[in-house]
């Protein structure tokens, strides 16, 4: 068995309910994780299951929750372009970082770098930005200055 291919292809379409979807359709898009007959059929399975919805639900919560609790003013100015970054945001960085500062520090340096393309250089948006990461050291207890 294959457990270490099998473990990353059920990673994978639990971070993306769009792979999830498509395997339904055309499970040939399983090929590329070289799965034991036994694992494929398992896997399938598991994405035709009506509670796989539900793993990809938590797994975006779970992706989410250090963003809005490190930078709750950015995700507030975001407002509903909010849904939309982070779908990029996650397509283009999909191991999640379990540490929340770490997490937010790349969602940042996400964001700044694509400001006029994802929020059209809102400044607002990128002064909040900025100062809610300048801050996340004392935000997490890490402040090492009197």
């Amino acid at each position: 068995m294959s457990i270490d291919k099998f473990q990353r292809a059920l990673a994978d379409v639990v971070a993306s309910p769009q792979l999830c979807i498509a395997i339904r359709g055309d499970n040939s898009l399983l090929d590329r994780y070289d799965l034991e007959p036994k694992e494929r059929e398992r896997l399938l399975a598991m994405v035709s299951h009506e509670g796989m919805s539900h793993n990809c639900t938590l797994y975006r919560a779970n992706r989410l929750t250090p963003l809005v609790r490190s930078l709750p003013r950015t995700c507030d100015l975001l407002g509903e372009n909010l849904t939309a970054v982070l779908a990029q945001f996650w397509a283009q960085q999909p191991d999640a970082e379990v540490q929340f500062k770490l997490e937010a520090q790349r969602f940042g340096q996400y964001l700044l770098e694509r400001a006029s393309a994802d929020f059209g250089g809102d400044e607002r948006i990128i002064t909040v930005l900025r100062e809610e990461l300048d801050g996340l050291d004392q935000f997490f207890g890490l402040d090492c200055h009197p």
